[in-house]
Order: C-alpha cells, then sequence, then structure tokens
C-alpha cells in the first residue's frame, strides 16, 4: 500500500472559516507540518489549528521570504525526506497550508516532492481568498454566462489592464508590493468597480475603494483586489 498524507487548505484566517472534514484529519493526525516564513515570527496557519489540536502534535517548518529558488527547491525536498521518515516510522501526517492548498501555495511544491518520491498526497481543499474576498465585498465572482480570472499582481500597468479587461471579473493577489501598479491599471482600464481587501479573515480586516479612496502600501499587506470591468 502506498504511503500517503494530507494537504490541508486552512481558508483565509479566521479559524471557524476550516471545513469539518479538515478538522477531522486534523484530529486524526500524529503529527502536522506548519509553514513558517519567519523564524520567530507569527504564523497565522498555527494558530488556527491550536483551535483544534494540541501543540505537541505541530511541527513546524521555516520556509525564509526570498526569491532563491534553489534554495527553496532545497528546502522543499528536505521536508519531503522528513515526512517520508515519519511515515516510515508508523505516523500518520498532514501538512496545512492558508486559503487552498492547490492556489498559489507553498504546499504545491511539497506535493512535487513528495509525489517524486513514491508518496501519494490527498487534498482536503480550504476557502480561498478569492471566495473570501467576494463574501467581504457583497460581490459575486461571475453569475451564469461570465467568467472571471486569477493572477499573481504583474509587474506592468499594462499587463494588469490587458488582464482586467480579458474578464468581467479579475482578481490579483501578491498585490503589496506592487500597489502602484494596480492603482496605475485602475485608472487606466476605468472598470466599474475596483476594490482591495486586505487581511481577509484576520483582525484588522479592511477594504478599500481603489476608485475613490485608494490605499496607501502599509494597508495592501496581505490583500487580494477585485476588479469589475465596465461593460
Amino acid at each position: 500500500m502506498s504511503k500517503a498524507v494530507y494537504s490541508i487548505g486552512l481558508g483565509p484566517g479566521d479559524h471557524e472559516l476550516i471545513t469539518v472534514k479538515a478538522i477531522k484529519v486534523l484530529e486524526i493526525s500524529d503529527v502536522v507540518v506548519v509553514p513558517q516564513s519567519d523564524r520567530l515570527g507569527r504564523s497565522v496557519a498555527k494558530e488556527i489549528i491550536q483551535h483544534y489540536i494540541d501543540e505537541s502534535k505541530v511541527m513546524m517548518y521555516y520556509f525564509p521570504m526570498t526569491n532563491d529558488k534553489d534554495d527553496l527547491k532545497k528546502r522543499y525536498t528536505e521536508l519531503a525526506g522528513e515526512i517520508y521518515d515519519l511515515l516510515e516510522a508508523g505516523k500518520s501526517v498532514a501538512y496545512v497550508t492558508i486559503g487552498d492548498s492547490t492556489v498559489y501555495s507553498t504546499a504545491n511544491y511539497i506535493t512535487e516532492k513528495l509525489n517524486a518520491i513514491g508518496v501519494d498526497v490527498i487534498q482536503v481543499p480550504g476557502i480561498s481568498t478569492v471566495s473570501a474576498a467576494s463574501a467581504k465585498l457583497g460581490l459575486p465572482a461571475c453569475v451564469k454566462g461570465e467568467h472571471f480570472g486569477v493572477y499573481e499582481m504583474p509587474e506592468d500597468a499594462d499587463k494588469a489592464v490587458e488582464l482586467i479587461k480579458r474578464h468581467p471579473t479579475t482578481y490579483f493577489l501578491k498585490v503589496h508590493k506592487k500597489l502602484n501598479v494596480l492603482i496605475d491599471a485602475v485608472k487606466s482600464a476605468e472598470p466599474e468597480s475596483a476594490h482591495l481587501v486586505s487581511r481577509v479573515g484576520l483582525d484588522g480586516e479592511a477594504s478599500y475603494d481603489i476608485l475613490n479612496a485608494p490605499p496607501k502600501e502599509n494597508e495592501a499587506y496581505l490583500s487580494i483586489a477585485m476588479i469589475k470591468r465596465r461593460d
């Protein structure tokens, strides 16, 4: 029988926005791996799961905030090896991520490395920031006959305008350091509406009307933009 672990999406940050299935898997897991981007910093994922399991099950694993692909690849490979060793020792293992485990998630890379060494990964989906932001704003992602696009915020405003005009609704993630690009693109595209939601599902959650009162850069941390084009 092949070895298997669970990859769990924890939702946008509110510990009540986690699925019943995710809670059940956390409860039956011997070890729950939690990614951490700051050796000393806060882990939202850890705060969520501590509502449901004892801290003794938690295994923190540090992933530095870096664009060094070789360094990250090395750490993904190392973590996959550690998980494999836990499985060999008879432990049941899950690893968790904020949002959905298949959308712009570190979990995707861990899954790839585990698959490469013969470990099956069972996905437990979570509420994505796309759904959470739409709910916060009270706006539909799409209605019958429509479509929407989800993108990492481009470096170039012209590219962002192109994407905004491609779909009735466009979402941009990883906006923070490229907020000025988003604001320039919105001015150029002249959409029907443009909002930024920051810290969705967390303390300090806020939304901003980019057309009328664009946020400052420090207000765009952990944010997602939702833009409705003008038809």
